[in-house]
């Protein structure tokens, strides 16, 4: 996660350099100015930061995070983790998106870190049930339902029956939603789907048609745009690959293609990965890829005609969608993320 920590006082910074020295995730600290009477300090850099990061951790008072925060709520499908700790370290408080946002999650990593009690206040935690909003943050998913997502969750708070029907693997998440609610695969949802008092349906590639009334969930589709050395590797591929992934808490089945410039369409490392991944590919030309790239290199439009490889490749192949994993460099590999929209 990329995090912003907005501390006060002296011992709110040695709380926030503590975390920045443990903590693997990019840390950027944010303290107050020299200059005095800048007391909305916080409020214009929260203004700039909040859609830009992962995370923020206030170390203050939970009313200064409040205010600061409040006028750039959006949704919770789409708004950062907000922590707070205290000035003493004592408390690691969930303050906002506890579940899609990871704001539990690291509301944990960061007492785990600096000693402090993580707080959660999540009705599904507290009632100890899998809530389906983190089923959707763990397997890589998305709905512009949110009064389906809405009742359903409250529905399974008051114990009535629900189904997921996939097709795609929920991976660790399984074990746990097998032991609240019953798990199908798709085929069966005309069969089964009136049994239940709440449906949830994930989609991949293809649409469900059914007149059941239910949650559907979809797979986020991201592609990935690649440079790589002469003679790579298809395991060095792969591994960039799912390592980009990983660093947005996404998975392979959301992974629906590959992009890079023609100058690659060759490179026999490439191919092969293409195929064990089970994904299309397609080579842009330099002039393509130089219309939409931002982020030009002298070098690289020497070496292959094109200022930017894998960011516009991405972007390309996901239709203009938005970017997610800016160019990184994995040993001899470069990746980008592009999610459809």
């Amino acid at each position: 996660m990329r995090l912003a920590i907005f501390a006060i006082t002296e011992n709110g910074i040695k709380i926030a350099n503590r975390i920045k020295e443990r903590i693997d995730d990019e840390v950027e600290i944010f303290t107050p100015p020299k200059a005095k009477g800048s007391k909305s300090w916080i409020g214009s850099i929260v203004k700039e930061v909040f859609p830009e990061f992962d995370g923020l951790i206030f170390i203050s008072a939970v009313g200064i995070a409040v205010r600061a925060i409040a006028p750039h709520l959006r949704d919770k499908t789409i708004d950062p983790a907000v922590v707070v700790v205290d000035d003493a370290g004592a408390f690691s408080i969930s303050l906002l998106s506890g579940h899609i946002g990871g704001a539990n999650d690291l509301a944990r990593k960061i007492g785990d870190t600096v000693g402090a009690m993580p707080v959660i206040t999540t009705a599904t935690d507290i009632a100890g049930k899998p809530a389906i909003d983190l089923l959707m943050k763990d397997l890589g998913l998305k709905t512009r339902d949110k009064a389906a997502l809405k009742r359903i969750s409250a529905a399974i708070l008051r114990g009535e029956t629900a189904c997921i029907f996939a097709d795609i693997g929920l991976g660790r998440w399984g074990d746990r939603a097998r032991a609240h609610y019953s798990v199908r695969p798709l085929s069966h949802l005309e069969k089964y789907g009136n049994a239940y008092e709440n449906v949830v349906i994930i989609e991949d590639d293809t649409p469900v048609n059914t007149d059941v009334d239910a949650l559907v969930l979809k797979t986020r589709r991201v592609f990935a745009g690649i440079g790589c050395r002469k003679g790579i590797r298809s395991e060095e591929v792969k591994r960039a690959i799912r390592a980009a992934l990983a660093s947005k808490g996404l998975h392979m089945h959301n992974l629906k293609g590959l992009a890079s410039i023609e100058h690659k369409s060759d490179e026999q490392g490439l191919l092969e990965a293409t195929r064990h991944l089970n994904v299309g590919i397609h080579f842009y030309s330099a002039e393509e890829l130089e219309k939409v790239s931002t982020n030009k290199s002298d070098f690289v439009k020497d070496k292959v005609g094109a200022g930017a490889v894998c960011e516009p490749a991405a972007i390309l192949a996901s239709k203009g969608g938005k970017l997610i994993v800016p160019k990184t460099i994995y040993g001899k590999v470069t990746v980008a993320l592009a999610e459809e929209v």
